[in-house]
């Protein structure tokens, strides 16, 4: 077989066709440092995220908090290691405290907690003047939430959260303990799987493919090139132009006088009359760490995100020009170009395992005994049978939940397989390869099984849909199997045993849960959910409740979106052309997942950085080569690193002093 040849952050390259060379067991303390930045993660981000509002520090695919918490570690052990050597933290130990950490703040932002809590309580709540106590109550098993059913709405438990509790009533743990253990059992099994999906793609995307996982890329420079990162001057001016542009907007919060530069511009408002004035939500958010980010991402796909955006934008003014532009629930674009994305999903998610159906045929055989064990299968957290038959007991444990609480099977198998094989694959194919800050899609799988009926799935149905997409599938911000394969990456990198960092993520991730409960339901109790951030616990707690209602009674309704059908069907068609092309066509530009990706949340914040970054890195390519881009690269990462720091210091001074902060362009 001939070898691959992977380039390591220090420069040196090693060979993926034989077994690395593998760093000596790591001591304790890392394990002590991983923790306990575990604690800190969770309780910047509650507070940040809850508390401060305006900075959302958790809920990207690589946080701010993290980068800033793994700053301040490396920073540190730079200078314990001047007054006492022998205790400063190697470079291997550097990268399994950030292994550890990695899952902290997606649990403890929009990737678990921020979404799980609120919605066990957010119906109970907001029920009154929405009569969902007449058309959901019935239809809610009463282990799935920490109220009764059959005692009305605005009860104790959901009112002392969004309200706080009364002085001397102490926090309802008892109310809560059941639902929280059997929602807790459908968590650890799509998490299972996740683990599962991970060592399955993981060796077809690293070394089959090569993606580069541009979000690992500053972490790696920071853990395993400390001092180099350090003393890097173009570092530190990126770092100086990011970090000084927030101070400035920041003092001018407290200081008017102070000029301000602004980083957000709505468009919609500069076009009056129609058609371009039925065009959805549009802006421009202007951020260097995104700029930072995408310097690294490959160019064609760099210029299919940003032009496949614009281009939907003009199908809305068409279609506002000769009918109507129907903005859809779900995404900020007219219905016709959401549907297009959500068809250009399945067929990408089909294309991504077509691609890697060798390796896949070979995992299969390794599974059932056909296959011998081969080498590369040691660098894998566990073996392939373990992940093949993992994720078949994964799924059925998930499917046995949904049954058991009134889903039937092929409304299960559907919801839970899009969400796990076509939204996860696409997400993390998106970090892996584009470097996406923010995970996010245009549809949900009721969508596409519906496509505009969902009084064809009855109520019980419905009532739990609206549990189970405010959970999962409609806000895929820190999706943890992204973060899973970010983390192989970095375990192969930094030569550490695949074996041993699974048994560390598996800690990382039971210890990040626990924590993170707490403080999150501590957080409301203590302040009242209505005074926190209103997304989390009055938006996105109860829209699919507000959205479902319509279609909770006996009568028919008219479909939403009569053409959703043939709308997916074309962008499917369209991502298998755009998929021909550039197989058959060699340097052909266009790249389907900036196709599919068109409609979502991630590309209409970063849309603009995106062309920013592709106009500074097409040139700077062409007339000065690679070598000038590995030059400048320092710079970019310093880009990142200003505004992540940034983000952590104004989000400790809101927290603290309860100060105004800048916004930051990365809603």
């Amino acid at each position: 077989m001939q070898k691959a040849v992977v380039t390591a952050p220090s420069g040196t390259a090693r060979s993926t066709g034989e077994p690395a060379s593998v760093t000596p067991p790591v001591r304790l303390r890392a394990l002590v440092v991983g923790f306990v930045g575990i604690v800190a993660l969770c309780v910047i981000v509650s507070a940040g995220e809850l508390i401060a509002k305006n900075i959302q520090i958790g809920m990207m695919q690589l946080a701010p908090a993290l980068v800033g918490v793994l700053f301040v570690l490396v920073a540190g052990n730079q200078l314990l290691g001047w007054v006492f050597p022998r205790a400063k933290l190697t470079p291997a130990e550097l990268a399994v405290a950030y292994i550890l950490m990695i899952p902290a703040p997606m649990i403890a932002s929009r990737g678990l907690m921020e979404r799980w809590l609120p919605l066990l309580v957010g119906v109970n709540y907001y029920a009154p003047g929405n009569r969902w106590d007449v058309l959901f109550f019935p239809h809610i098993p009463p282990a799935l939430v920490p109220w009764h059913p059959d005692k009305g709405a605005r009860q104790d438990v959901a009112v002392w959260f969004y309200e706080r509790l009364p002085y001397g009533v102490v926090l309802p743990w008892a109310q809560w303990i059941l639902p929280l253990l059997v929602w807790l059992i459908l968590i650890l099994a799509v998490y299972a799987a996740f683990f599962c999906m991970t060592v399955i793609l993981r060796r077809h995307w690293v070394e089959g493919e090569k993606l580069s996982f541009p979000l690992v890329q500053l972490p790696l420079e920071m853990m395993l090139q400390p001092q180099s990162f350090l003393r890097n001057r173009l570092m530190w001016a990126g770092f100086t132009v990011s970090f000084g542009l927030f101070l400035l907007n920041g003092l001018h919060q407290w200081v008017p006088t102070v000029p301000e530069v602004p980083l957000m511009f709505h468009l919609n408002p500069l076009f009056t009359e129609r058609p371009w004035n039925q065009v959805t939500y549009w802006a421009i958010w202007i951020s260097p760490a995104a700029i930072g980010f995408f310097y690294l991402m490959p160019t064609d796909l760099l210029f299919s995100f940003w032009l496949f955006y614009l281009l939907g934008k003009f199908q809305e003014a068409i279609a506002a020009a000769y009918s109507e532009n129907i903005p859809f629930e779900h995404a900020t674009f007219g219905a016709h170009v959401a549907y297009q994305g959500a068809g250009a999903f399945f067929m990408l998610a089909i294309l991504t395992l077509f691609s890697a159906r060798h390796h896949l045929r070979h995992v299969w055989r390794r599974a059932i005994g056909a296959a011998p064990p081969d080498e590369a299968e040691n660098r894998e957290m566990f073996s392939y049978r373990v992940a093949v038959w993992g994720l078949m007991a994964s799924l059925l444990v998930i499917l046995l939940w949904a049954r058991y609480f009134g889903m039937t099977w092929q409304v299960a198998l559907f919801h839970f397989g899009v969400y796990l094989f076509v939204q996860a694959i696409i997400m993390s194919r998106c970090t892996a390869e584009g470097g996406l800050l923010i995970t996010e899609g245009c549809f949900t799988p009721t969508d596409i099984y519906t496509f505009g009926e969902r009084q064809m799935l009855g109520a019980r149905q419905l009532t739990l849909l609206s549990f189970l997409d405010g959970m999962h599938t409609r806000d895929l911000r820190g999706m943890l199997l992204t973060g899973l394969l970010d983390a192989q990456k970095v375990t192969e990198q930094a030569r550490l045993r695949a074996r041993r960092v699974f048994w560390l993520l598996v800690g990382g991730v039971l210890f990040a849960i626990a924590i993170a409960l707490v403080v999150q339901m501590w957080l409301p109790y203590k302040y009242g959910a209505v005074n926190l951030y209103s997304y989390v616990y009055s938006a996105a707690s109860i829209q699919f409740f507000r959205e479902n209602a319509p279609f909770m009674g006996s009568v028919p309704t008219q479909r939403e979106y009569p053409n959703g059908p043939l709308f997916a069907m074309i962008g499917a068609l369209v991502c298998a052309l755009l998929s021909y092309f550039r197989w058959r066509i060699a340097g052909f530009p266009l790249h389907p997942l900036g196709y599919a990706m068109a409609p979502s949340w991630g590309i209409v914040v970063f849309w603009f950085s995106m062309l920013a970054a592709w106009l500074i890195k097409v040139p700077l390519v062409r007339y000065g080569g690679m070598r000038t881009f590995r030059l400048l690269r320092p710079f970019f990462l310093g880009l990142i690193f200003g505004e992540f720091l940034s983000a952590c210091m104004w989000s400790l001074i809101a927290w603290f002093w309860q100060l105004p902060t800048p916004t930051f362009p990365w809603p």
